[in-house]
């Protein structure tokens, strides 16, 4: 199994935190971790600003329609989305401004 550094432990640290590393990566960064307690508290930290964040910081979804009328639009080809009719283009520009 590989043996990384601090550096390369940090580095993947974040990537770690959001699941984004492959099994193999998991392994390695955990084996740091245990074995190292300055990235071991810094892990700590980053989960704990994480989770703050998280707790404090509210994520607005966007309105139903809103949401349709996106996947609507992205399943169009160029040529649908060229003809779309003058109140259908001024509706999506009013839901993207307001």
């Amino acid at each position: 199994m590989e043996c990384i550094d601090c550096i390369e432990a940090v580095a993947r640290l974040h990537l770690y935190l959001d699941r984004e590393l492959s099994t193999e990566e998991i392994t390695i960064v955990q084996q740091h971790l245990t074995n190292c307690p300055h990235c071991e508290c810094r892990f700590h930290v980053d989960t704990s600003v994480k989770r703050l964040i998280h707790e404090h910081c509210r994520f607005d979804r966007a309105p139903q329609h809103l949401r349709s009328t996106v996947m609507r639009l992205a399943h169009m080809s160029v040529h649908e989305l060229e003809s779309l009719a003058p109140d259908m283009k001024m509706e999506i520009k009013a839901d993207l401004e307001g």
